[in-house]
């Protein structure tokens, strides 16, 4: 009988127990998403970092995040408890971008590369493709100089494979087209990259890559703005001022608001460059589980084309108008301990204008190039010579090219914009997270002087699956509907294996499209046609990688091999009349990743990679030997690798490193060269800080100011430094 009142008076005092606290970050912020394991049950944290665990008198409870170490903790029902995570070392870095949420990088089974924002500024904010250049696998290549078409190809895939979204809403034109060049570091967080297809998560567009930029968030706890200002200036009338600002109001309002402007006259006449851009981020607190968030970045752009001045041929008059905004509204909600859903509207909105209106020339150029045989046969440039060169004085092995090159007026525009809303549900449970959602897209562009519009449907699921602490599996597939194309589905798959205590190996494979442009589908002109019923172009990746931690975590070392099968590549077929789009080319892309980081002293870092690489052309529409079959893709080299030392004691930081780019094949129409010469470039920064208020810093340049082009004919800067303060509160 006693036992009975007893068991009933304690059943009511055991239900009505619960244990509470919030898990932090070492700066104070609450730390989202964080899983709380006691006494059997499992709580994430919500947006606040809060957690409730009902039914529990009191555990010793493991408290984990991605990205920050784990934790112990003795919880008693009353307590309000503050738990604060350490960061993880930088090789226990977390991703995103690749399974849409949050994962340690070893445990996501794809090849990934986080740039973090100390990264960034000890750089000195440089621009997001020069911080790309770093990345293995990615092969970044720019036409001109500060300000010209920049383009990223990923693995060999097309420069349209590659998807860049910014805090998950896209920045690329419909079709994947991306100009990097105008990409400013300035108010970002971190930088995720992810090497291999994501269409199963991102759709049409993420066929060989994902870049995600993650913009600066303020602390709603933080009352007190804090902010900074620089102004720097260099060489070939540089200047630069960023200016940034972020805090938080009433604990439930946080901001962080940034703006950049960088001008330069350039290295030649008609190559100056300005770029104006503006970072906005807002967040909102309406409940300890729901918050609404809103991001907007733009930039506006203003750029000269001197053309190829490399041979002499020079444009005067010729200029680019770039302007783009991207704007996001976010809610984020948590419901319970497990469930957390994300609903955003976006829009992008792209506006180009390219104004050329004189005839320039005749410019009378010539070379001497050589010609190398077999089946893939190549051209050589051996060197520049005057136009009037006696034919009789050329070497042995070398013939003379002589062209006469006029320009003529070539005015265009680019008009697209972008408006998507997105779901995603996110079910954590003791294995893992299941991740699923539904895409709308609907895109729009002015294409033969007409409103052209498609949309864009999408559905997904993912999971994310541990067994035990040493097999992390993943797996999704994402069916995808276009108003053009049709239904495609993409498949994605990896499995890890923790082998030992630091040894993590992964397979992975999957598939991923790449939708035509707005021009491949409604070009509606006298001479050329677009293709309603072109097809998607289809990325087919396979990778196997290993990470090996050694020395107590101060060396990582990693080796990727993958291969891509490319299929349906979209070209312009010239059969007919008038002339149009079809799928016909075939590729492939074969290669190795190896790359590393060692900590050898507390404030030394010391990175390299090395990118070896294969690709070839299957089957082709050209009838170009020089593109034909049997050649290599354009602008992938087969070698390219980097190495950077990075030394950071208290007050001062100091980054110096190479970077280096085998030859490649490319097309010149001047002299008909097929092969970019191999190149290295060396770069150093270094800053102190007088007070912690106060910071002086110089950024150099093509240090060694060797002469190269990245594209045939059009060199890069030569040496060049910019220096300057940056004032802090």
């Amino acid at each position: 009988m006693l036992r009975h009142l007893l068991s009933a008076t304690a059943f009511p005092v055991l239900l009505s127990a619960q244990i509470s606290g919030i898990v932090a970050d070492p700066s104070g912020r609450p730390v989202p998403a964080a899983r709380v394991a006691c006494d059997g049950q499992t709580a994430t944290t919500g947006q606040d970092g809060r957690f409730t665990i009902e039914g529990v008198p009191s555990c010793d409870a493991t408290i984990t995040s991605a990205g920050f170490a784990g934790a112990r903790a003795t919880f008693r029902a009353g307590e309000d408890a503050r738990i604060v995570l350490a960061i993880s070392p930088l090789n226990q870095q977390v991703v995103v971008s690749a399974t849409r949420a949050p994962v340690a990088v070893e445990e996501s089974g794809v090849s990934a590369t986080v740039l973090t924002q100390t990264e960034i500024v000890a750089r000195d904010f440089a621009q997001v493709p020069d911080l790309l250049r770093e990345v293995p696998g990615l092969a970044v290549i720019n036409t001109s100089r500060r300000g010209g078409l920049t383009s990223v190809f990923t693995r060999g895939g097309a420069s349209t494979g590659t998807l860049v979204l910014l805090d998950g809403e896209p920045m690329n034109e419909p079709g994947g087209g991306m100009n990097f060049a105008h990409l400013s570091s300035t108010g970002l967080e971190r930088i995720e990259v992810v090497r291999g297809p994501e269409s199963a998560l991102f759709g049409a567009e993420a066929a060989s890559g994902v870049i995600q930029l993650f913009t600066e968030r303020g602390d709603p706890e933080s009352s007190r703005p804090h902010g900074s200002v620089s102004y720097e200036r260099g060489s070939f009338q540089a200047d630069r001022w960023i200016a940034d600002i972020n805090g938080g109001l009433f604990n439930r309002i946080d901001y962080a608001l940034s703006a950049d402007q960088f001008h330069t006259v350039g290295e030649y006449q008609n190559d100056y460059y300005r770029n104006t851009t503006g970072t906005g981020n807002v967040g909102f607190r309406l409940s300890p589980a729901t918050q609404i968030r809103a991001i907007f970045r733009t930039y506006d752009a203003t750029v000269g084309n001197p053309d190829q001045v490399g041979w002499g041929i020079y444009n005067f008059d010729a200029q680019e108008l770039d302007r783009s905004s991207t704007f996001a509204l976010r809610v984020d909600d948590t419901r319970g301990a497990s469930y957390y859903q994300r609903f955003q509207f976006g829009y992008n909105r792209l506006r180009d204008t390219f104004n050329d209106v004189i005839t320039e020339g005749p410019y009378d150029v010539a070379a001497l190039v050589r010609d190398v045989g077999g089946n893939a046969p190549r051209v050589y440039l051996d060197r520049l010579v005057p136009y009037t060169f006696p034919p009789e004085q050329v070497p042995a092995g070398e013939r003379l090219v002589t062209n006469s090159v006029t320009l003529y007026p070539y005015p265009g525009q680019t008009f697209t914009n972008r408006t998507s809303f997105d779901y995603q549900g996110t079910f954590t449970h003791s294995g893992g997270a299941l991740v699923f959602g539904y895409d709308f897209e609907r895109q729009g562009g002015l294409i033969s002087m007409t409103d052209v519009t498609r949309d864009n449907n999408g559905v997904f699921v993912h999971e994310q699956y541990s067994i035990g602490r040493r097999v992390f599996l993943t797996g999704g597939i994402r069916a995808e509907h276009s108003s053009t194309f049709g239904g495609r589905v993409a498949p994605r798959g990896s499995a890890t294996f923790l082998i030992g205590s630091s040894t993590y190996f992964h397979v992975s494979g999957g598939r991923g499209i790449t939708e035509p442009s707005l021009l491949e589908n409604f070009a509606n002109e006298s001479f050329y046609v677009g293709n309603p019923h072109l097809k998607p172009e289809n990325t087919n990746t396979l990778e196997a990688g290993i990470v090996q931690e050694l020395f107590g975590r101060r060396l990582r070392a990693e080796i990727v091999a993958f291969r891509n099968s490319f299929s349906d590549l979209i070209v312009f077929d010239f059969s007919q009349f008038p002339g149009t789009w079809n799928n016909i080319d075939r590729s492939w892309a074969r290669g190795v990743e190896i790359s590393g980081t060692a900590k050898p002293f507390r404030a030394t870092t010391i990175t390299a990679a090395w990118t070896r690489m294969e690709t070839r052309i299957v089957s082709t529409a050209s009838t170009d030997p020089y593109n034909g079959v049997g050649q290599e893709l354009p602008r992938r080299p087969k070698n390219s690798g980097y190495v950077t030392l990075q030394i950071t004691p208290k007050r001062w930081t100091f980054v110096a490193g190479g970077r280096f780019m085998g030859d490649r094949q490319d097309a010149d129409f001047v002299f008909g060269i097929t092969r970019s010469p191999a190149y290295a470039n060396a770069f150093l920064s270094a800053s102190y800080t007088v007070t912690k208020h106060l910071t002086p810093f110089l950024r150099i340049d093509n240090l060694t100011n060797a002469s190269y082009s990245e594209v045939l004919g059009y060199p890069a800067l030569s040496r060049n430094a910019i220096g300057g303060v940056r004032v802090t509160w």
